[in-house]
């Protein structure tokens, strides 16, 4: 009777090809030895992947998941549309980063051998993220907490961001993580300055004409 794919087995894979990831980086990373650390047959792991570049595809599928299924849990808190919008681009920034800072050896590796197929996948991912973000922002707009602008401020919100994520970078370049908040908090600032409610136009008085006895 052929085996079918395990959700537990396949986590453990996962978990085994993060460790070696960090461990020793993408080019060196095996098949078998995700088997050896997973502590389960070769067999298996082809059983729940087609190839060494599938699984580390989905090592950063299960991240970004992750990133969203925080996004998601933050946009349902009960705090104010702005507060949570922040919390939500900081999360997106700096969730990646603590990834990426573990993973920085096989980076650049991934991004080599996977490019295109990085590409793709984040867009999905970031099509996800944005759609999130433009629920805040309509609750805030509901709410008079945010001011009226692009139909789909997500997509702008996630772009700008952006600039801010570790794609690829040494561990030179991602730098430390405090300077990296300051630098998320003073951009996430001017985006959230751009959705705040406009203040009312107040148009000059007209001089009252006076009236000669």
């Amino acid at each position: 009777m052929p085996r079918t794919p395990d959700p537990a087995t396949r986590t453990r894979i996962l978990d085994a090809a993060d460790r070696l990831l960090v461990r020793h980086g993408f080019r060196r990373m095996t098949i078998d030895g995700i088997a050896g650390e997973a502590g389960i047959g070769k067999g298996s792991v082809y059983l729940h992947f087609k190839s060494k570049e599938d699984v580390a595809l989905s090592c950063i599928d299960r991240m970004a998941d992750a990133v969203t299924a925080r996004l998601e849990a933050i946009a349902s808190a009960g705090a104010p549309a702005p507060e949570r919008l922040r919390d939500m681009l900081r999360a997106r920034v700096l969730d990646r980063f603590d990834y990426a800072r573990r993973h920085a050896a096989s980076i650049d590796e991934k991004l080599a051998v996977m490019r295109q197929a990085l590409l793709e996948r984040r867009a999905t991912h970031f099509e996800a993220e944005a759609a999130a973000l433009d629920r805040v922002v309509a609750e805030g707009r509901a709410a008079g907490t945010l001011g009226n602008g692009v139909a789909r401020p997500g997509h702008a919100l996630v772009t700008a961001t952006n600039a801010l994520l570790p794609y690829s970078l040494s561990v030179r370049e991602l730098g430390q993580r405090a300077a990296l908040t300051r630098r998320t908090d003073e951009v996430v600032g001017l985006l959230l300055a751009g959705l705040a409610p406009s203040a009312p136009i107040r148009r000059p008085s007209k001089p009252r004409s006076r009236r000669t006895p």
